[in-house]
């Protein structure tokens, strides 16, 4: 069964061997443009979801509430550094945008992944 406590952890290791598999395969075996298309959005999505685990952590593990402004101000940030990545790598034209797209979607994998495995899996002391 998954252990909840390590799950954020789970889902991060899980999505860099993902990441590097996808990117080498794509690499090799279609072209190169794909295979760092793959890699630049696996990047951009690992770091945003361990950017958001971090905020997410602080604000939860404080007695104190924190002004939803700042949270909004983070969260506004965090996307405009996104969208601005994004542009880049786009418009460099050194990158396939569906090797982008499919970089991007690493962690949704991941974690639809691991929500089916604890769906169907039962554990045999139930």
């Amino acid at each position: 069964m998954i252990n909840e406590e390590l799950l954020p952890t789970q889902i991060l290791r899980a999505s860099l061997l993902l990441l590097g598999i996808s990117s080498l395969v794509g690499f090799f075996l279609i072209s190169p443009p794909v295979g760092v298309g793959v890699f630049a959005g696996g990047s951009i999505a690992v770091i945003n979801f361990i950017w958001q685990r971090r905020t997410l952590s602080r604000m939860l593990g404080q007695q104190i509430s924190a002004s939803p402004g700042s949270a909004v101000f983070r969260y506004l940030f965090r996307l405009c550094l996104t969208g601005l990545m994004l542009y880049l790598i786009l418009t460099s034209g050194r990158v396939s945008i569906l090797g982008l797209l499919a970089g991007l979607s690493i962690i949704v994998v991941v974690i639809s992944c691991f929500t089916l495995y604890a769906a169907f899996h039962k554990d045999k002391g139930d």
